[in-house]
């Protein structure tokens, strides 16, 4: 073996081709000399069979275009394998599966549709001829899984990938039979695992991944990970981790002179400034990445509408739809890959008043022909988004609310913040029109959301919306509300070092009345959420005790109790609780928070209410998403309780399944 190739190389020569092996490594010697650099490997090797006068190839020369194809296909000099397979198609051992399996890829990377099915058809009728069973069943799934990015239909790919999983257990023996492949899957297994923000993947096939690609010395396979893995901890708001990922990653990317690997990377680095709140860098870095050559078409997709959306928190529409539009030209003509893009060009042609919605409702549809749940979320959002700037709060509020309900049951954290802020927002206009009470609670539940969200994830944006609802307490007359709601704000900004907030929040603890402009300007708060980009929230296991449900007068109508550990009276709970919220509510009057969490003696009892039924859990701690589970068990039950309590029989086995299903599949430990 050739101590110049890297070992994801020298190993499929080493194991399928060991009788011409000799001849090979002669010819690779007499092209690259005593070369050791990847980048300067593959373009020696390159210009060997540009420059071949005859477009054939005898069976050494064949391991010769499996190498660069190999070597290409890591640094994703993708156009080179298009290049050179074309060149020699008559003669291309197309029998060979690596090679036909990398050039399948590339197709895929280039969104080359067409030409993609037909080599998978090629693909499948040569497996059907050739391998045994077992071995035919695992590389169907795999080209499943891999044609289900370029048909838009992810969970084809995630049926498959989950039927590859029994596969995967035995890797040592893929190795041998199919080592690109494996690889190949291991990095859109990770990529599966971002995806679904799953631990569980994440823990074991990251790892798994990024050992295999040292062991291996693929460099361009250890900077596709690190891109994954620093999506991953951006979706977590791990900025640290992020940044640390990143530069891994370009160390990589600089080692196999890959500029498309650079782009990539740096399109991370770019969302981190956006996600911080610094959009005129991130808008600079999005214009460099722009500005590379051969951009694949999903990064360029993406890098176009990240600056739209930069525009569009700008209120510049004209400069948005720009690049939206190119966006949609790129995503059409590929055949719709990015329902979102559609989703936003359409809500800028409804704003600009250039259709009346069609191309706004075009985006659920691809949406939903693609089963792609985040996208339809933000239909919603958008066209509730819509609704508000054209001051129809009723029905901004409806379709708010709707969007809520789908980033809450996807556990979308940017949607469920944008949500709420957008609900607040429209809430306290509402409430300063017509000095409705109930707007005025409506205002305060999604600020209190937001501030739980926000303090959870060590956010400085839970200090605005801190001040927020202290403004809010200011307009009331509400003192000891607006102190106690400003010494929570500064309480976290010195615990985080914030001290430019740490100076804002004693001057507003000084002079009160500075907090009425701040309610008046509220937007600026929900402006701000906007040019935020949120990650996933970070799962933090809790120790569940007991769910109850209430009526209005405080009595247990259903519990279920989770520790038989330790045994806790439903009376006496629903009792301490109902007793609480009644003295609350005449103390605070109308138009202001309820009282939803109570923290004693190393538990936390989380509310949540509907009509005239509260929902209470009892555990550990609370978590963002601990509330979410409330919620949605109160949602799903609540027409059943209400016929239950007209015929005054509730059976309380009949809502075991509906508790067990929802919290078991969040990451709750049960005492």
């Amino acid at each position: 073996m050739s101590s110049q190739l890297p070992s994801y190389i020298g190993n499929v020569i080493e194991n399928k081709f060991s009788e011409k092996k000799e001849e090979f490594y002669k010819l690779l010697n007499s092209v690259i000399k005593k070369e050791e650099n990847q980048y300067k490997i593959r373009q020696l090797i390159y210009d060997f069979l540009n420059d071949k006068k005859k477009n054939t190839l005898n069976d050494v020369e064949q391991f010769l275009v499996l190498t660069l194809f190999l070597l290409s296909y890591w640094s994703k000099d993708f156009e080179i394998i298009i290049e050179i397979y074309e060149k020699y198609e008559k003669t291309i051992d197309k029998e060979n599966l690596t090679l036909i399996f990398c050039y399948l890829l590339t197709l895929r990377e280039l969104y080359l549709i067409d030409e993609y099915k037909e080599v998978n058809s090629l693909i499948e009728t040569l497996v059907n001829k050739k391998l045994e069973s077992e071995k035919k069943e695992f590389v169907i799934l795999a080209l499943n899984e891999f044609s289900s990015i370029i048909e838009g239909r992810p969970e084809f790919g995630y049926k498959a990938l989950n039927e590859l999983l029994r596969f995967l257990i035995n890797i040592d023996d893929l190795s041998d039979s199919f080592p690109f492949v494996l690889d190949a899957l291991m990095c859109d297994l990770v990529n599966f695992a971002y995806t679904l923000a799953d631990d569980t993947l994440k823990d074991i096939w990251v790892e798994s991944a990024v050992q295999r690609a040292k062991n291996l010395d693929n460099k361009g396979m250890l900077g596709s990970l690190y891109d994954l893995q620093t999506k991953i901890s951006l979706k977590e708001y791990n900025i640290q981790d992020a940044k640390t990922n990143i530069d891994f990653g370009l160390k990589f990317a600089k080692e196999i002179n890959s500029s498309r690997l650079k782009a990539i990377l740096n399109l991370n680095t770019a969302i981190m400034e956006q996600m911080s709140g610094r959009l005129s860098q991130a808008l600079e870095k999005y214009q460099e990445i722009l500005e590379t050559d051969d951009l694949t078409v999903p990064l360029k997709i993406q890098t176009l509408s990240k600056i739209g959306d930069i525009y569009l928190l700008d209120e510049k529409y004209e400069k948005a739809k720009e690049f939206y539009n190119q966006a949609h030209t790129l995503n059409e003509e590929k055949g719709f890959v990015s329902p979102i893009v559609e989703i936003v060009y359409g809500y800028i042609q409804l704003l600009l008043e250039k259709d009346e919605g069609e191309a706004l409702d075009l985006g659920l549809k691809l949406a939903e022909d693609q089963f792609d749940f985040d996208a339809m979320s933000y239909f919603y959002f958008y066209k509730g988004l819509y609704n508000q700037k054209k001051v129809n709060f009723s029905t901004a509020v409806e379709f708010y609310e709707r969007s809520l309900e789908f980033f809450e049951n996807q556990l979308i954290l940017e949607g469920i913040v944008y949500s709420s802020g957008a609900l607040a927002e429209c809430y306290f206009e509402m409430f300063r029109i017509t000095e409705n009470n109930d707007y005025g609670s409506n205002f305060l539940y999604y600020i209190e959301n937001l501030l739980n969200i926000t303090k959870e994830l060590s956010h400085p944006l839970y200090v605005d919306a801190v001040i927020t609802k202290a403004s809010y307490y200011q307009f009331r007359n509400i003192e000891s509300k607006v102190i106690e709601a400003l010494e929570q704000g500064l309480e976290f900004a010195e615990e985080y070092k914030l001290e430019n907030r740490v100076d804002e929040i004693k001057i507003r603890l000084r002079d009160k009345a500075s907090l009425i402009e701040e309610l008046r300007a509220s937007k600026g708060l929900f402006n701000k959420i906007m040019t935020f980009s949120f990650g996933s929230h970070k799962k933090i296991p809790i120790i569940l005790y007991l769910l109850l449900v209430l009526d209005e007068s405080g009595l247990p109508l259903y519990s279920y109790k989770f520790s038989k550990k330790e045994v806790m009276d439903d009376l006496l709970v629903s009792g301490l609780i109902s007793a609480i919220i009644n003295f609350s509510t005449e103390v605070l009057g109308e138009g202001t928070e309820t009282l939803r969490s109570i923290n004693h003696e190393g538990k936390a009892v989380i509310i949540e209410k509907q009509d005239n039924v509260m929902a209470v859990l009892v555990a550990d701690n609370e978590t963002f998403e601990s509330r979410l589970q409330v919620r949605k068990f109160l949602k799903e039950s609540i027409s059943k309780i209400k016929v239950k309590l007209q015929l005054e029989a509730i059976k309380e086995e009949e809502f075991h399944p509906l508790v067990e299903s929802i919290f078991e599949s969040s990451p709750f430990e049960v005492e």
